[in-house]
Parts: structure tokens; sequence; C-alpha cells
């Protein structure tokens, strides 16, 4: 076909438009090239372009680093603080606990010391009452030695007690009959008058000597005068000596059934002439 050129844009017309047409060569020197813009080559973005967006994005993130890592930064810095003054107060705290409980070590110890102290004294003066109160039994057993008690006088309102206490006496001892008189110092009943009472009160009566309070004991002992009027005589004990009596009866009783001579003596007791012990 006539026409025909090597342009391929050339080669899309038609004949008709081609037979007039001179050739015009892309190539030729002498024709101006037409401005490269974007929508001629719209496939292919200019490369300036491209590499703004690039250095755009990468100083974007390193601004975003560089924020985080001021916001880092500063979270750590305020941490650091906050840890600091923690520690710091925690310091303080315990530098006050310890103060707190150093005081109070040397406040138990001081009172630690003063127990020590007040037991060492509480030791002391528990020995000497106990001596006192050994020494005390001893004295009231003593006093209570110059008395006798009597059992089975009948009992009426216009009875004169010392008077028949002192005819009882005189009859088991006639041979002390004018002195009985003035050495039965005190006599009278012992407690309070009851309504229901079926049996009449004990008397106690002191002596003035005891030759003639011991005489009397021993005489009462085997007076047949005193069985027959079913009177009775007893040693006037304190209590710790009726304590310990109680204490022994058993024993004493025992020995007593298997045909022993037991026997009380104050607060103490024999049979056969072996003391007798409470069991511990």
């Amino acid at each position: 076909m006539q026409g025909r050129t090597d342009n391929p844009l050339m080669n899309n017309l038609h004949d008709y438009c081609m037979a007039d047409a001179p050739v015009i060569s892309l190539g030729d020197p002498d024709l101006p090239h037409p401005p490269v813009t974007p929508s001629t080559t719209p496939s292919k973005p200019p490369a300036p372009k491209k590499l703004k967006s690039q250095r755009s994005l990468d100083l974007d993130s390193e601004g975003i680093v560089q924020k985080i890592s001021a916001i880092f930064n500063t979270r750590m810095d305020s941490l650091e603080k906050s840890v600091e003054r923690m520690i710091s107060n925690n310091t303080l705290k315990i530098e006050g606990l310890k103060k707190t409980v150093d005081f109070a070590c040397a406040e138990i110890r001081g009172v630690k010391d003063k127990l020590t102290h007040i037991d060492d004294r509480v030791k002391v003066a528990e020995k000497k009452a106990s001596q006192m109160e050994q020494r005390i039994t001893e004295l009231e057993n003593y006093s209570h030695r110059w008395n006798l008690r009597l059992y089975g006088v009948a009992e009426n309102k216009e009875q004169n007690v010392r008077q028949e206490v002192i005819h009882i006496c005189q009859t088991i001892l006639p041979e002390h009959k004018a002195k009985l008189p003035d050495v039965i110092d005190s006599v009278h009943r012992l407690g309070q008058p009851k309504k229901d009472a079926t049996k009449p009160r004990g008397i106690i009566l002191q002596f003035g000597a005891r030759i003639y309070r011991d005489a009397v004991w021993k005489a009462a002992k085997k007076s047949s005068f005193l069985q027959n009027n079913k009177l009775r005589f007893a040693e006037d004990l304190s209590p710790a000596v009726r304590e310990r009596r109680m204490q022994l009866w058993p024993l004493v009783a025992k020995a007593r059934e298997q045909g022993k001579a037991a026997y009380f003596v104050g607060g103490r007791a024999f049979a056969n002439g072996a003391e007798l012990f409470p069991d511990t």
C-alpha cells in the first residue's frame, strides 16, 4: 500500500488521509519536542515526586519515634522520681519505726529489770510472811494451851456458868479444890445460841496457870464423874492445828483399829510412839 511508513502512528491512518499528506518524521531534529507532562505517561509517575513522598514519610516516622522516645523518657523520669520518693518515704518510715522499736525495747528491758527486782522483793516478802505466819501460829497455839473446852453442860438462862465449871473441875481434881476458883480465869459459852439447837453449846475456860490446866486435863481422861454425867473435856486447838488433825485423823483411826495406841499431841499424831504423817 502506498503511503505506508515505518512509523506505527502513521500506519493507523486511512489511505485517503495519507494521499496528499506530507511525510513527517518524528525524529526530525528541526521539529520541536512536545513537553513531557504526567498526562503523557500516566502509567509512570514522575521520579522526583516519588522521592519527595518517601522523604516525607521518613521524616514523619522519625518524628513519631522521637515523640514516643520523648514520652517514654518523660514517663521513665517521672517513674524514677516517684520510686525515689517512695524509697525515701519508706526509708524515713523504717527509720522512725526502728526508733520506735528501739524505744519500746528499751522500755521493755527497763520493765523486765523492774519485774526482776520486784520478783526478788516478792520472794523475800513471801519468805518473811511465811516466817511470820509460822510465828503467829506458834503464838496462837501457845495461847490455846492455856485453855480447855467442856462439852455436855446443860444450858439455861439463869445458870452461873463459871460456878458450874469450877464445881466440875473441883470434883475431878479435889486435891486443888481451894486453888481452882483463883486459877480459873474466864469462862463463857462458844458461839451464839440457836433456837432449834438440840445440844448445849460448848464452854471454853481459860486458866491463869498452866500447871492447873494440865492437871485438870490429865484427871479428865480417867474421870468416871465425867463419863457418868456425859461430860467431856477437850483441848482448845488453833485453826491450823485442827486442820492438821483432820488430815491425820484417818491414820489415827486406822492405827486404833489395828490395836495400836494412837493419840494426838497438839498438831502431831503418834501410834505406838511412832509419829504419823499424812500421805503426800
